[in-house]
């Protein structure tokens, strides 16, 4: 396995990433430093979030800064102001005892601050374009000098339409720099740039390894949309030590969850565009401290955040795009250790799942919601381990004397019952918990409000596929395409599910075509009653829609 002295870090290199823990390097990493501390050739890496990529070009940024200059040596362009602090952070970190200035430079922060920092001298600067190009324009920055242009998140730099920003900065710099472009997809755009503003360039690519993806475990809860939050509730109640982040669609979604889940007790608190940046930097500061342990976030918002060791990841609202989905979701499950990215959905928003997973390539399962007593049992388990976590450490010591007369004049038993009662309310009583309806096939009430599998006798064999059976049904039916799901076309059958008010009527109105026996309830067993070759002419199936079939003519 490849160290960080293979890659020709220094002595005093090695030794601060020593002191932070770092023991090997990422994939590109490994790539990357080699690749820029010897060579002169620009580099275009692509890697995805969590990888390691400030470090990649962190350390070779640092390593090449001399102290005695007097001039910017470095600027590094992010989309956001939170992974501007960020990167600047984990740059001053890893630069140990070498004397160099890093400076973040952002909008929402005093300006006349960054003034005086960059008239007594700045060796990095990490910024986001706005304010990069406000300080141009002012005279106040000049990078006419730079040893390196850095990009990083160059596609979230295009998505949040800071193309044109982006030109006019690298067009500010000198021409003999080094750029380095930055990104998790390869977009149009972002190529563009690279041939544009770039010289000779290599691409460098890490793909995430198969071993990889089980890391983050992706779910999906399907409900009526009027238990939604109900069932965002279940999900927190149901796990031991949830850390995660909510993702809402709008910033007034994010204020109105984070405030429900202030009001039932949970330590939650929202992040969104609204917020200024004192508010934000508090607000991220009490979720890092663990102070609040749900964080509840726009997707702009959320952009540049990155939290370490997050147990969950929760759509609230189904994004609307795959790109997006995956950045929500590999937000959790980093650096080894295991995640959950959980989705909840409403029915008529399945079919919208099911294109991101394959877009994206990420296999979802669907689960039922925890069940009350499942939440109660890990309510439980939670007491328990505080009470024994407080003996251990004799906190209690001085409610021995109380506990001690009470025991004495009561039946103990009785006595923890009614602590747990004063502590707890009604938390851990089942009746307190209210009932999530069925969503799915067997949801008991009449009809189902969610969807019934049915079997039907035509498949492969008959010239079915799965737009020419869709269409069959919703002809025969006369009920919506979107309404057929998980169609699965084999040989001899075809499995698919409707909403459960439709089953009667889709099993009714194709079996009474010709009163053949076509659609059923769960598995089909009998064979079809007719033969499977023949089309309604009397002769070989040849389209691909089935009409109301014939038995070949008789022979005299």
């Amino acid at each position: 396995m490849t160290s960080f002295k293979d890659l020709g870090l220094s002595d005093e290199m090695l030794t601060a990433l020593e002191s932070k823990g770092f023991t090997a390097p990422t994939p590109i990493q490994a790539l990357t430093i080699p690749m820029l501390l010897t060579g002169a050739v620009d580099i275009v890496g692509q890697a995805q979030t969590g990888t390691g990529k400030t470090a990649a070009f962190g350390l070779p940024v640092i390593e090449a800064a001399d102290e005695q200059a007097r001039h910017i040596q470095s600027l590094i362009l992010t989309p956001t102001r939170e992974l501007a602090i960020q990167v600047a952070e984990e740059i001053n970190s890893l630069k140990g005892r070498k004397r160099i200035r890093v400076l973040p430079v952002y909008g929402g922060q005093a300006i006349h601050m960054q003034f005086k920092a960059l008239k007594r001298g700045v060796d990095i600067v990490v910024g986001t374009p706005g304010r990069i190009m406000d300080h141009l324009k002012r005279g106040t920055m000049h990078i006419d000098n730079l040893d390196f242009f850095i990009l990083d998140e160059a596609d979230e730099m295009c998505n949040m339409g800071f193309v044109d920003d982006v030109r006019e900065i690298l067009a500010s710099a000198n021409d003999d720099r080094r750029t380095l472009l930055f990104s998790a997809t390869m977009q149009r755009e972002v190529m563009r740039i690279a041939k544009e503003f770039m010289g000779d360039y290599e691409v460098v690519t890490v793909k995430p390894e198969k071993s990889d993806a089980p890391l983050t475990r992706q779910i999906f809860h399907e409900m009526a949309d009027s238990d939604r939050f109900e069932a965002l509730c279940r999900v927190i109640d149901a796990q031991s030590d949830f850390y995660g982040l909510v993702f809402t669609r709008t910033r007034a979604d994010a204020d109105l969850v984070a405030s429900r889940l202030t009001q039932r007790g949970y330590p939650s608190e929202p992040i969104h565009g609204d917020l200024n940046q004192n508010q934000r930097e508090k607000i991220l500061n009490s979720f890092r401290k663990r102070k609040a342990t749900i964080l509840v976030a726009t997707d702009v918002a959320a952009r540049g955040i990155d939290v370490p060791d997050l147990t969950h990841v929760v759509n609230f609202a189904i994004p609307q795009d795959p790109q997006t989905f995956v950045h929500r979701t590999g937000r959790t499950g980093r650096a080894g250790k295991e995640g959950v990215a959980i989705t909840l959905i409403a029915p008529n928003e399945f079919r919208r799942l099911m294109y991101i997973s394959k877009s994206s390539g990420i296999e979802i399962k669907k689960e039922k919601l925890p069940r009350i007593q499942d939440v109660i049992y890990s309510k439980k388990t939670r007491v328990v381990a505080e009470l024994e976590a407080i003996m251990e450490t004799e906190g209690h010591n001085s409610y021995l004397d109380m506990a001690r007369e009470l025991l004495a004049e009561r039946d103990p038993a009785e006595v923890i019952a009614a602590l747990l009662k004063n502590s707890f309310g009604n938390e851990l009583i089942e009746s307190s918990y209210r009932e999530i309806d069925a969503v799915g096939p067997g949801a008991p009430g009449g009809a189902p409000r969610g969807r019934v599998d049915l079997v039907c006798a035509l498949g492969r064999s008959h010239g079915m596929n799965p737009k020419a059976f869709v269409e069959f049904v919703s002809e025969a039916a006369h009920i919506k395409p979107w309404a057929i799901q998980h169609v699965r076309i084999k040989g001899n059958k075809t499995t698919f599910t409707v909403p459960g008010h439709e089953a009667d009527k889709v099993m009714n109105k194709v079996n009474s075509r010709d009163g053949s026996p076509l659609i059923s309830k769960g598995e089909f067993k009998k064979k079809p009653p007719y033969g499977r070759k023949y089309h309604k002419s009397g002769g070989p199936m040849q389209g691909k829609r089935p009409y109301k079939k014939k038995y070949p003519p008789k022979k005299d």
